[in-house]
């Protein structure tokens, strides 16, 4: 199934970059004419998150319920230390369930160790991560910016962000999606200097 619903999931202390890479490739598919009805929410923990460095983004929903979404991303940050061991916060991933798909960039991938879905899987994080990453999962993998076992996608530091929101274009659309989506990123960027 492709997914059409997409959570991306705000934290304190996350790293803006890693939720703003994934995000630009998926709010582009639905008004690019790639998926029509496609929709991406940014979920939080609190109504207003913010980052390391004090910049705000405003949560469209606090702690929703996950049934409503068809793929869940988890970015990564120095908050994620403090979330790997917040009961309620890995019960409320867990609430996502076994049949979904998941994505994660950077230290996200230890929140989703922390909720269980990387048991028996290979998976990558920052490379500062690795060692925390190792009980979580079965295999660390080092040399790849991009990992998908089973219907979980991590990628590695936090540019990666980036690449996977376009790889994410390209698995469920295909390469001409993500070929256009990242001439319009090109463009849009191109523009802004």
């Amino acid at each position: 199934m492709t997914p059409r619903r997409f959570a991306l999931l705000a934290f304190p202390k996350l790293t803006f970059l890693d939720l703003i890479g994934v995000y630009d490739a998926l709010r582009r598919v639905a008004p690019m004419g790639v998926a029509p009805g496609v929709s991406v929410t940014i979920v939080g923990t609190e109504p207003e998150v913010a980052d390391d460095s004090g910049l705000v983004v405003q949560a469209q929903a606090v702690y929703p319920a996950l049934a409503g979404y068809d793929l869940l991303f988890v970015p990564g940050g120095v908050g994620t230390r403090t979330l790997m061991h917040d009961a309620r916060f890995v019960q409320y991933l867990a609430t996502w369930g076994d049949t979904r798909p998941l994505a994660s960039v950077c230290t996200g991938s230890l929140l989703l160790g922390a909720a269980g879905y990387l048991k028996g899987l290979r998976a990558t994080t920052h490379h500062n991560a690795f060692d925390a990453l190792k009980p979580l999962c079965r295999e660390v993998v080092t040399d790849r910016r991009i990992v998908e076992d089973g219907r979980v996608v991590t990628a590695g530091g936090v540019a990666s962000s980036l690449d996977l929101g376009l790889y994410l274009v390209e698995k469920y659309w295909g390469a001409a999606a993500r070929e256009k989506i990242a001439a319009q990123q090109e463009y849009t960027a191109y523009r802004v200097r």
